[in-house]
């Protein structure tokens, strides 16, 4: 019984330290909700989490697309992200928290967008939320699980989990702010004891009403036989902006060895893929907003503006 008693105490501290089990990796788990409308859905492309040495206490960007994988177009978007602590690097921190029901040391924030997605196209999204910092002087650096719940037209259809690892130290200047807040309302619940400054009293002053500037009406002509080259090269677009005639063709060139999806922001035109050449004809004036997407994507996507104007001698 002597001999035992010191194997039970360190296999009890090695428990409670958090050192069994403690996953880093970042592969995601996902899972599909079961829909009312079957003709509604949406799909989370691509999800990135950035900064990827994020510390405790500051803020996470989570970069989404999300694409329209149904036949009706989606007019709203919800995002959840819930983040769970799963083990703490501090010893007094961790056994905290395993004494905490999965509500207590869960964390969540939910967004509201109204952007339109049509069927077959994609768009991408930003969430930023805060991390806890600290629980009673003891920092909150470990690994905890963030799921993200994608709901298009107030309908669950998806959610993705993966593990997030907060760092130790100070967290850096500008990185401890609050979850953005321009595009939707956020909510938080069981916020476990986070300690944060005061936030400066703030003037606001109201901004005079602008003169609204009509919308050109788009004129479209006949096809020109014209055909303008732009390049795709290092997962860039060659020309970020350029203007065309109305009835000119584009070609994206691609000079990279993987196949690339231009999308138009607004969808406009419907998304291009594109692996060696690919032509698109615009009888249509205005202004298009293209972003670059590709596999493996860990930066914001290129952009190209084009502008498709009226060539006074037609």
């Amino acid at each position: 019984m002597k001999r035992l008693f010191p194997i039970i105490i360190v296999l009890l501290v090695v428990v409670l330290s958090g050192c069994t089990g403690r996953d880093t990796s970042s592969e995601m788990k996902g899972q599909i909700f079961e829909r009312a409308n079957l003709n509604l859905n949406g799909k989370m492309m691509d999800i990135q989490l950035m900064p990827n040495d994020a510390r405790a206490g500051e803020k996470i960007t989570a970069n989404l697309v999300v694409g329209n994988t149904g036949s009706e177009s989606i007019s709203s978007e919800t995002i959840e992200i819930k983040a769970k602590a799963k083990s703490l690097d501090d010893f007094l921190a961790n056994f905290a928290i395993m004494l905490m029901s999965n509500e207590k040391k869960t964390v969540t924030f939910s967004n509201d967008y109204g952007e339109e997605i049509k069927p077959g196209m994609i768009k991408p999204f930003t969430h930023d939320f805060p991390t806890p910092m600290e629980l009673r002087d003891r920092s909150l650096s470990g690994i905890y699980e963030v799921t993200i719940i994608l709901s298009v037209n107030g309908q669950q259809v998806e959610s993705k989990s993966m593990n997030l690892k907060l760092r130790s130290g100070k967290p850096r200047d500008g990185s401890n702010t609050q979850a953005n807040t321009s595009s939707g309302t956020v909510s938080s619940t069981s916020t476990p004891m986070v300690t944060a400054s005061a936030s400066p009293a703030m003037t606001v002053t109201a901004a005079p009403t602008p003169t609204p500037t009509p919308t050109p009406v788009a004129v479209t002509v006949e096809p020109t036989g014209n055909i303008y080259v732009t390049r795709i090269m290092s997962y860039k677009f060659g020309e970020p902006s350029l203007s065309i005639d109305a009835g000119d063709t584009l070609q994206w060139y691609n000079l990279d060895d993987e196949t690339m999806t231009v999308a138009e922001i607004d969808g406009k035109i419907p998304n291009q893929s594109v692996y060696s050449r690919r032509n698109y004809n615009f009888t249509t004036t205005g202004t298009y907003k293209f972003q670059l997407f590709y596999s493996k994507m860990r930066v914001d996507p290129p952009v190209q503006i084009l502008t498709v104007k009226l060539n006074q001698s037609q």
